[in-house]
């Protein structure tokens, strides 16, 4: 598959927009359409327990859904879940797990809202201890202070990659820490998953989130919980009802195994298939060829914004910097900037992107955002900078 030239054929509002905002949300190649289009068309029903053919089918179609999702991630077909999205799948563990007081939750300062409030609450409810590991205003973290804080912690939360500010963090290093304390790796995964090898092994993830919608190429409404099968034991299901049983009477009821333990009720069945899908057409690329072409536009749109004085954040070492590049354009306020990309059909996100902490450190009320997937071109950043330099002329 040529990149990008095949996969924008697949997508038909790229002839239409510059898309710049993958962060937030991916566009949908016709492929996972059609997958979604057949499940409601050819064999819609509810999955299990149904005998006839198309719950049969649609049972089928769901669980290998479940299989790709695993195989993709490296994990246990049992240790995937389905969810709504990586948010819930993230408050799903802080309400699951057991909790004491004078707990100790590790977290850094760069998480996105859904990874940070949730231990909030925890210690707020329990009377935990949350701990920040320290970090510098690129998003680089202090791993000597990782290391330190680490030490008798119970749980460790970080994300693979910031969508605030583009940074790959050292997962797989601080996983290693939080196993030798014997702490439980919690790792959003929303912004990595679909742009880049993730291996939940190599993370040392004892649970993974992330959302079908982004990376994955798949739709909204489908998100992943990856529960690590070492956890079964201690991680309680938040949710339980309809499929999570195995037995019940009026006073007692014993759940059944996992993964169905974890899922209650009827899921979002098109959206898994929808998920897997998207996870397919992304194997049929090729990671390193996503992860390249990534790279290439962000080298681009750095040394673009460098060269016309516009501010931008995130790691000047771009070998940590994902495909997602935040800046401002002064006095501007980001949400005028994002305004008037829009008037030349460039979509971007402008605000606080769910980090408020980040923005508060920077002094800065929000940033424009451009972040990009395989589908996005080199000639697309082109016409992305001769607008910002038309802009910033404009200013002086």
């Amino acid at each position: 598959m040529r990149i990008p030239d095949d996969v924008r054929k697949d997508i038909p509002l790229t002839q239409e927009v510059i898309y710049f905002d993958n962060t937030a949300t991916s566009l949908t190649p016709i492929p996972v359409v059609k997958a979604m289009d057949e499940y409601y068309l050819k064999y819609r029903a509810n999955v299990h327990r149904g005998v006839h053919r198309l719950s049969q089918m649609a049972t089928h179609k769901y669980e290998e859904s479940r299989k790709i999702v695993a195989e993709f991630i490296g994990a246990k077909f049992e240790e995937i879940v389905f969810t709504k999205n990586a948010s819930e799948s993230l408050n799903l563990v802080a309400l699951g797990l057991e909790w004491n007081r004078g707990d100790k939750i590790v977290t850094t300062p760069y998480e996105h809202h859904s990874d940070l409030l949730p231990w909030q609450r925890v210690s707020k409810k329990y009377g935990a201890k949350l701990e920040i590991i320290k970090g510098d205003d690129e998003g680089n973290l202090d791993l000597a202070d990782a290391e330190k804080k680490i030490k008798g912690a119970k749980l460790v939360a970080v994300q693979h990659v910031s969508n605030a500010l583009g940074v790959i963090h050292e997962v797989e290093e601080i996983g290693k820490m939080a196993k030798e304390e014997g702490a439980i790796f919690v790792v959003d995964a929303a912004q990595s998953v679909g742009h880049m090898e993730v291996d939940v092994r190599k993370l040392h993830a004892d649970f993974l989130a992330f959302s079908g919608h982004k990376g994955p190429l798949g739709p909204t409404g489908i998100g992943v919980l990856y529960i690590n099968e070492e956890m079964f034991d201690i991680f309680e299901p938040p949710l339980i009802g309809g499929g999570t049983i195995e037995d019940v009477d009026l006073y007692f009821y014993k759940l059944t195994s996992p993964p169905e333990r974890y899922e209650a009720g009827t899921p979002n069945i098109g959206g898994a298939i929808g998920l897997a899908a998207g996870i397919k057409y992304i194997e049929k690329i090729g990671l390193d060829k996503i992860e390249k072409q990534e790279r290439k536009l962000v080298k681009k749109t750095t040394k673009g914004l460098t060269e016309l004085e516009i501010p931008w954040y995130g790691p000047r070492n771009l070998k940590k910097h994902a495909g997602v590049v935040s800046f401002n354009v002064p006095p501007l306020h980001p949400h005028d900037v994002a305004a008037i990309l829009d008037e030349h059909k460039i979509m971007v996100r402008s605000g606080h992107h769910c980090a408020l902490p980040v923005m508060k450190r920077l002094g800065i009320n929000g940033t424009v955002r451009a972040s990009f997937h395989v589908y996005n071109s080199v000639e697309e950043v082109e016409t992305f900078l001769d607008v910002l330099e038309e802009l910033v002329k404009s200013l002086r």
